[in-house]
């Protein structure tokens, strides 16, 4: 049946049910806006997501870049070449530019960072690099590399920049008095007999036995600029990449907690397996030039660093520039009729290859101008290949000094081999004063002469003392800014005193020997004795090699010239001194008449038989051939120390039994072992510059002094001498790219 009802009831009905329809369609528009709401919240959230993840795609290229620059900065051991792939990755997608120069095309060499999947996406990294050739780069000693990595995902991009710098700088560890890059140690040293004007420090231990050490340091700063000191860090002192042993017998400023600085920063040593970057150095100072040839070493080049020595038998200086033995003629082979050494490229004249330099100041001072290299690449002309070794692995005689005296001048010798102190070595025109002080003017208040005083380091004193030259009111009086400094930088070693056959050496073999100078290349990741990381003493010298798919190498992933797939390369893991060698522990070696140690190629020996091999006698010595008196193949350089017939001289006509110093005046550098014997002549014994090695082992018993020269602060810029050099990267900006 149906009902009609009333028109009451249906108007009280109709109202319910508007209501109702009102009520449902508020819920709909309300559910709907919030099912709206939650749709753009997951929009958001996606896109949030999205935004974030792109940004992490970004950075791993940016990381994978960076980080295979700074792979390959190790797999390219030829410092002069170190810039060449960074240069010619400009406007590259992280591509070498190929044999036809131009960036994106098919030749280009290396790996490929073009649309790199990276999680759900992928990057592509863009390269612009300055300067854009590279004998700019070589005398700025920078690349700048501006690195963009852009991501992609889902049709979204984003952009990450940043500029890194790759530059060679002089390395740090000439703002040390002493540096060792193993423990540093001293033994025995009552109070008073063993000063430092200057910090010690080592990258492992500093271990004093016994020692009561006096001494104040050199204060760090972050910047040098000309004789402006900025932002000081700290006084210096007592350094130490792990721990300081003995420091409670300290006294002075060493004796105060707050100059004892424990587990610091390692810094890392530079290492001199490759000479390339010093050569072009010398050749290149003063202006000089290949001349019109444009090859080295022939009559046309002109400017170079420049070595004088005075020949006792000739009455005269000998003159030698730039490079002196790195190039063995067309042959390969030394002491041939087609070597072109020398600056006035005539073979078999007094500035031709040497073996070894004879360097006597002790009748007229020895005269330097820039940095001067002596010693042979071999015959292929590349530093630090097998053709430098012989047939069992041992180092020739390819570059050694002999060196006493006065020297004079701003410069510094660089050589493949040893360097021999025989005695005193002393600045002819030093500076003076000797030493920053507190007088007035400001830095005037330290003498001309060694001092067991300690120098000032008040900043006004170190930037005032750097300033002085012989024109400083009054006149003459002071000098050092144009006072002599010397560096010796050698690839082997540096022996002090009378080598062969002469006392006190059994204490430093008893050192080399000694666990706290542990110089095997065998101490494992951290490269320092007795503290059983990983791989240390486990027999088996892990280093990596190069790959032909340049995993190992990393950046462009190509084999540098003069390597090839399987060799080590040189500076990696256990590789201390960068050679690609193993080195077994360092000892004296055998007294051989070729120089050649009897076994291990870290060992180091000295001919006992060192006779004049130049023929001083001739009428013409510039255009007479050497002879060699021994037939033994070494033909001998520089000034002879005999004015007598005799073949027959020993190093024990060289040096006194036992030594006997007063000062050796020079900034000393070697990645293998400072060793010897220098006893006081009855007063003190300074080593005044630095004196800087993997390890030492040194004897005597003067009190002695290790006092740094403060023209060192910032690497010696301005002071004539081109110190060492060590790799390094510098991130100088970052950001995120926005669009407009």
């Amino acid at each position: 049946m149906i009902e009609r009802l009333s028109q009451r009831e249906n108007q009280q009905r109709g109202s319910a049910l508007l209501v109702v329809l009102l009520v449902i369609a508020g819920l709909t528009v309300t559910g709907l806006s919030l099912l709206g709401s939650s749709t753009l919240s997951l929009k958001t959230a996606d896109a949030n997501r999205d935004d974030v993840e792109l940004f992490y795609i970004a950075e791993a290229g940016l990381d994978r870049m960076v980080g295979d620059v700074t792979c390959s900065l190790v797999g390219q051991p030829n410092l002069d070449n170190i810039f060449d792939n960074y240069v010619a990755l400009h406007l590259t997608n992280g591509r070498s530019r190929g044999p036809d120069g131009i960036a994106g095309t098919a030749d280009d060499a290396g790996r490929n960072y073009v649309d790199v999947t990276h999680g759900r996406g992928s990057y592509t990294v863009n390269i612009l690099a300055y300067p854009t050739t590279t004998d700019e780069a070589r005398e700025l000693e920078f690349v700048d590399m501006n690195i963009r990595s852009t991501a992609k995902l889902d049709g979204k991009e984003k952009t990450l920049s940043s500029v890194v710098r790759l530059k060679l700088m002089p390395s740090r560890v000439f703002d040390n008095a002493y540096f060792m890059n193993n423990f540093g140690w001293m033994s025995g040293w009552g109070c008073g007999q063993l000063y430092f004007h200057g910090n010690m420090r080592a990258n492992g231990d500093i271990r004093l036995y016994g020692s009561c050490v006096r001494g104040r340091g050199t204060p760090f700063y972050r910047s040098v600029v000309g004789n402006d000191l900025i932002g000081r860090v700290h006084d210096g002192g007592l350094i130490a990449g792990q721990q300081i042993i003995g420091a409670e017998n300290c006294q002075n400023e060493f004796g105060d907690p707050a100059n004892q600085y424990e587990y610091q920063e390692k810094i890392p040593m530079p290492n001199l397996s490759d000479l390339s970057v010093y050569v072009r150095a010398a050749r290149e100072w003063n202006g000089g030039d290949p001349g019109p040839d444009g090859i080295w070493g022939t009559s046309d080049d002109t400017g170079g660093s420049i070595l004088r020595v005075w020949d006792r038998a000739l009455g005269r200086y000998r003159e030698y520039r730039g490079c002196i033995g790195c190039n063995v003629g067309a042959d390969g082979i030394w002491g041939t009729a087609d070597d072109m050494y020398g600056r006035d490229g005539v073979a078999n004249t007094d500035d031709d290859e040497s073996p070894l330099m004879v360097l006597d100041g002790e009748i007229q001072p020895i005269i330097i101008d820039g940095p001067v290299v002596i010693g042979s690449p071999g015959a292929d002309g590349i530093w630090n290949t097998d053709d430098e070794w012989d047939v069992a692995g041992l180092r020739p005689m390819t570059g050694a000094i002999i060196i006493r005296g006065q020297i004079s001048g701003q410069g510094a010798l660089y050589t493949s081999g040893n360097i021999y102190l025989p005695r005193d070595l002393y600045y002819d025109n030093p500076p003076r004063e000797h030493l920053p002080g507190s007088g007035n003017p400001d830095g005037t208040g330290y003498g001309n002469a060694s001092s067991l005083a300690h120098p000032s380091m008040a900043e006004e004193d170190i930037e005032a003392w750097r300033g002085f030259t012989t024109a400083t009111s009054p006149a003459g009086t002071y000098q050092v800014s144009d006072a002599d400094m010397v560096g010796l930088f050698a690839r082997e070693n540096i022996l002090i005193g009378r080598f062969t056959n002469g006392s006190y050496w059994g204490s430093v073999d008893g050192w080399l020997a000694d666990p706290d100078n542990e110089s095997e290349e065998d101490l494992g990741v951290d490269n320092l004795p007795s503290t059983n990381d990983e791989n240390e003493g486990n027999s088996t010298w892990d280093v990596r090699r190069y790959t032909a798919d340049g995993s190992n190498q990393c950046g462009s992933g190509l084999i540098p010239a003069g390597y090839s797939v399987g060799d080590v390369i040189p500076g990696t893991g256990e590789d201390l001194d960068g050679d690609g060698r193993y080195d077994d522990t360092i000892t004296r070696g055998s007294i051989a008449l070729t120089g050649l140690p009897a076994s291990g190629t870290s060992s180091f020996a000295f001919p006992e038989d060192i006779n004049d091999r130049l023929d001083s006698g001739a009428a013409d010595p510039n255009t007479a051939p050497p002879i060699d008196l021994d037939n033994d193949g070494v033909i001998w350089r520089g000034s002879p120390f005999w004015l007598d017939s005799a073949t027959n001289h020993t190093f024990n006509q060289v040096s006194d039994n036992p030594p006997r110093h007063t000062a050796l005046h020079a900034v000393l550098y070697t990645n293998h072992a400072i060793a010897g014997v220098a006893f006081g002549s009855g007063g003190m014994m300074e080593y005044f510059g630095a004196f800087v090695a993997r390890v030492e082992a040194t004897v005597g018993s003067a009190p002695t002094i290790f006092a740094h020269d403060p023209r060192l602060l910032g690497g010696a810029k301005d002071f004539g001498i081109y110190l060492p050099r060590e790799k390094a990267i510098e991130v100088r900006s970052w950001k995120e790219e926005v669009r407009e």
